[in-house]
């Protein structure tokens, strides 16, 4: 008898958990059911540095009393930075990327999605003997010594951004107000070697620095601000997009 009751109590126990576990509202604040699990993430190379906050202003006693600097607290949110420099293949796999999603554009490597969106087919081998990539070498008077080699103005990464700044300070301006698109072209100014350094022979720097494997783990040169926020919105989208990539 007593255990007869105690499998009644189970019993009772269990369906009382498995309909407080339904949909149907019973008014209690619970939040939303079947949200997505979500795990902190640890990107490879990369090191968190925690929240925190900065103090700014005169580093001195304002003797004056002028407070044109006047001293400050600044709140930083944590966040990700690489644990070292970019390097030459690190950033060659963006500009190699840019290079091969103008190729598989030109040659129609795409495919839709069930929203209308294009996706890039990687698995596709690209022909570099085609003519329909012609455009992305240099032609006539521009080859050196008659090298079939990569037009590098050519290699422009067109990427889209929302400007929240924009949007909080004119709440009721139409959505598209705000959203800002900008094209870059992505190869490194190799020149810089010769150009910043008159009294230097640095030739072989210039031709050698960011193709040659000796330098694959040295530190990326002549990459500008711009250059750099593309590459950063490069690493934070998925890698099968093709929007944001030019025709």
């Amino acid at each position: 008898m007593k255990n007869l009751l105690k499998a009644f109590s189970l019993l009772f126990v269990l369906v009382t958990l498995l309909t407080s576990c339904g949909t149907q509202q019973n008014g209690q604040l619970v939040g939303v059911a079947n949200r997505p699990a979500w795990k902190g993430i640890n990107p490879y190379g990369m090191v968190y540095i925690p929240s925190g906050t900065l103090h700014i202003g005169p580093s001195d006693q304002d003797v004056t009393s002028t407070f044109i600097q006047r001293p400050k607290s600044i709140s930083i949110q944590g966040f990700y930075m690489d644990d070292t420099e970019i390097t030459n293949n690190e950033y060659r796999q963006f500009v190699n990327y840019v290079r091969d999603s103008i190729a598989h554009i030109a040659l129609d490597n795409v495919e839709y999605d069930e929203n209308d969106n294009p996706r890039i087919i990687w698995d596709y081998e690209i022909d570099w003997s085609d003519e329909l990539l012609d455009d992305m070498f240099y032609q006539g008077d521009e080859q050196f010594a008659g090298k079939k080699e990569i037009n590098v103005s050519k290699l422009e990464y067109e990427y889209q951004w929302y400007d929240w700044q924009a949007a909080a300070h004119k709440p009721n301006t139409n959505r598209t107000a705000n959203i800002r698109r900008k094209t870059v072209n992505v190869y490194p100014d190799t020149l810089v070697w010769v150009r910043d350094f008159a009294y230097s022979y640095n030739e072989p720097y210039t031709r050698n620095y960011f193709w040659h494997p000796a330098f694959d783990d040295y530190p990326v040169v002549g990459v500008d601000w711009k250059m750099a926020k593309a590459f950063c919105h490069w690493r934070s989208v998925p890698l099968q997009s093709l929007h944001t990539y030019r025709k």
